[in-house]
């Protein structure tokens, strides 16, 4: 059945800021305009709202959306320990991903998110009844979801540079975490399962980061994105200690690498970017690659900050991502917009600040770029993927000075309906397709499960902090060329 949105005031970055009617039809929007009408229509009163395109969230990790508040004033390569590497951490089984997947994504619709890339890691042991517990979620309350399978076969200290500090013998060690051909088994398998079978959602492969994957596994991953037409999302260059490994492993450049593996082009995207060097930016821009952009997660972990002004300036594609609870705790993409358009100015001169535009551009063309997905306009042809903005706290006034407000005082409380693929999943502020009470009430009983195992977690992150802030200290001293806080 047809919805036509009646009267709202259609915010777009291509169109003029003026009053009109959208028409949907299936999943799609087929017109927009002025007095449209479609007999039979559900018809959705937008008069004194704003109607515009549903945000969309490029990066996350919803096997972390229980573990909000989990650290404080932890350097990055100290929290990946404790939130992922240290040997005591939590086995999300296959319905604690559903549930922690489902929390992330009632918050996300519920502030006006309506596309999500989900780089989630699922214990090798239930891969399959893992990524398809998350798959099902998203299905289930009916957000649009790329879900990259994330894995790696080394361990953690494969992809840091122990070799600068008197670090013990058996950290050293490369230490295999799973056999290449089974990671590409199931990876291939969860492909298979879910390619075409749901048209909001779409697998995708998620090696963890270059330094985490053997050669092996990231070439033959590569090879079987390309043979499976499919999508990729890693992780790039996301902490200081990334540069002196791409030194000794790879032989300087980490970007460089990956363009000899044939692992850059435009169905892929790389999280985060902070230490890419200026002589990387242009291979970035010519593969047309996308860079997503975390800025709230790399300030709470103090990563740096990505060259987002001059990634902008060469035309590369940069999106925007909330990165996972468990480091930038919010899903909030209102938050992450906002940081966006202000980080930037601390460290470049006034003329290559970002501003309102430029964060809505990058969440909403940036986003669709890196989903492979006609979202992010209010266009016939795109998806009908659209948040209405009651107004009344959140002012009308002219386009500019709109999107300033949504970008720069809007957090979400203005979100009155959601519109996902055709389909009303918000309404009146609350999510409809699934039951958020009970969610929330076993999401509780999760998390205090969680917190219960928190004291194992940190006695192990213990025995190992020393060496962490040895590396750390070691790292922050290093005269890289590009230790540099402007782009």
């Amino acid at each position: 059945m047809a919805i036509v949105i009646k009267g709202g005031y259609l915010l777009d970055a291509e169109r003029p800021f003026a009053v009109g009617d959208v028409v949907i039809e299936g999943d799609e929007i087929v017109e927009v305009g002025e007095s449209a009408e479609r007999a039979g229509a559900t018809i959705l009163d937008a008069r004194g709202k704003i109607v515009m395109p549903g945000l969309v969230n490029a990066h996350t990790h919803s096997n972390q959306a229980i573990e909000k508040g989990l650290c404080d004033r932890l350097p990055l390569d100290s929290w990946m320990i404790l939130a992922s590497y240290g040997g005591a951490g939590t086995r999300l089984e296959p319905r604690d991903l559903y549930i922690s997947a489902m929390l992330g994504a009632i918050e996300m619709l519920s502030t006006g998110t309506t596309s999500v890339i989900d780089c989630m890691r699922t214990d090798i042991a239930w891969f399959d009844e893992g990524m398809d517990a998350v798959m099902q979620a998203y299905s289930d309350i009916g957000m649009r979801a790329n879900v990259a399978a994330q894995f790696a076969d080394l361990d953690f200290f494969s992809s840091i540079p122990l070799s600068l500090i008197e670090a013990p013998a058996a950290l050293r060690e490369e230490r295999r975490r799973a056999s290449v051909g089974d990671i590409l088994t199931r990876a291939e398998n969860y492909i298979d399962r879910w390619s075409l079978k749901n048209p909001r959602l779409t697998p995708m492969l998620g090696p963890s980061s270059v330094a985490r994957c053997s050669r092996e596994l990231y070439s033959e991953t590569i090879r079987l994105v390309k043979h499976k037409k499919t999508r990729l999302q890693s992780h790039l260059l996301s902490a200081k200690s990334q540069v002196p490994v791409a030194e000794e492993l790879f032989g300087g450049s980490t970007v460089r690498y990956l363009e000899s593996l044939g692992a850059l082009g435009p169905w892929a995207s790389y999280a985060h970017g902070i230490w890419i060097a200026d002589d990387e930016i242009p291979v970035l821009a010519e593969s047309e690659s996308v860079i997503v952009h975390n800025p709230v997660s790399n300030q709470k972990l103090g990563a740096g900050i990505a060259p987002v002004p001059a990634l902008d300036r060469a035309h590369v594609n940069v999106a925007l991502g909330s990165d996972g609870a468990s480091s930038g705790d919010s899903q909030n993409m209102f938050e992450v917009m906002k940081s966006a358009a202000l980080l930037h100015r601390i460290a470049n001169p006034p003329e290559h600040w970002l501003g309102s535009a430029d964060s809505l551009r990058m969440c909403w063309h940036g986003g669709s770029v890196a989903m492979g997905a006609q979202i992010g306009r209010l266009s016939p042809g795109y998806k009908a993927d659209l948040t209405i903005l009651k107004t009344g706290e959140l002012m009308v006034g002219p386009k500019e000075q709109t999107m300033n407000a949504l970008v720069y005082s809007e957090v979400g409380r203005s979100v009155e309906t959601v519109i996902a693929g055709g389909q009303i999943v918000v309404d009146g502020g609350k999510v409809t397709t699934v039951d958020v009470g009970k969610i929330l009430e076993e999401a509780q009983d999760l998390t205090a499960r969680i917190w219960a195992g928190l004291p194992e977690r940190l006695q192990a992150f213990e025995k190992l902090r020393p060496v962490l802030e040895d590396l750390e200290r070691t790292v922050g001293r290093l005269p890289l060329a590009f230790n540099r806080l402007c782009g």
